[in-house]
């Protein structure tokens, strides 16, 4: 892929919170998590889990976990993706609870833009309650939820694109 297309394939990307009941093939799904595993992670230590979940009762639950998003419910499947410090502890003692969570972040990161390469769609969820999903999800303890990905085919127009722009992002320290 070259510079322009990498920049066409980055603006057509939107966030949607509209999905169609259309389920998810598993050849996609596969590809999803295939990109979430060579994202890149501290150590190369992949300190971060990924919970896939498909079942209607667990989704509508996550709803009101997740402040009442209904498209958590919506799509046809979810991504849940996980820190887990445990995983680098030994090695970067307190810092394994940051790079956990960065590394959770990246890996949620590829999975939205694969996503958008299979044509499918998704909206990145961070407002929830952390210890709701926890509970809702059984998840083992030391887990920390980062973000929510459902993931669908689209049943909205995307609104268009507005950024702050580079100017006003970018900081020079001299």
């Amino acid at each position: 892929m070259d510079e322009k297309s990498f920049f066409e394939f980055l603006s057509k990307r939107r966030s949607i919170r509209s999905f169609k009941e259309e389920p998810i093939e598993e050849s996609k799904l596969n590809k999803i998590l295939e990109a979430c595993n060579l994202a890149p992670s501290s150590g190369g230590l992949q300190t971060f889990e990924i919970y896939q979940i498909k079942n209607r009762e667990i989704k509508e639950k996550l709803v009101s976990a997740a402040k009442d998003q209904t498209y958590v419910a919506q799509a046809p499947l979810l991504l849940v993706f996980c820190a887990n410090p445990s995983r680098s502890v030994k090695r970067f003692g307190e810092r394994s609870q940051l790079f956990s969570v960065q590394d959770a972040t990246i890996a949620a990161a590829y999975a939205q833009l694969m996503v958008h390469v299979l044509g499918l769609s998704t909206v990145w969820i961070g407002a929830f309650d952390e210890k709701k999903v926890s509970e809702i999800l059984q998840l083992p303890q030391g887990l920390r939820p980062i973000a929510l990905l459902p993931i669908g085919y689209e049943n909205e127009k995307p609104k268009k694109k507005t950024t702050r722009g580079i100017k006003d992002l970018l900081h020079v320290v001299i």
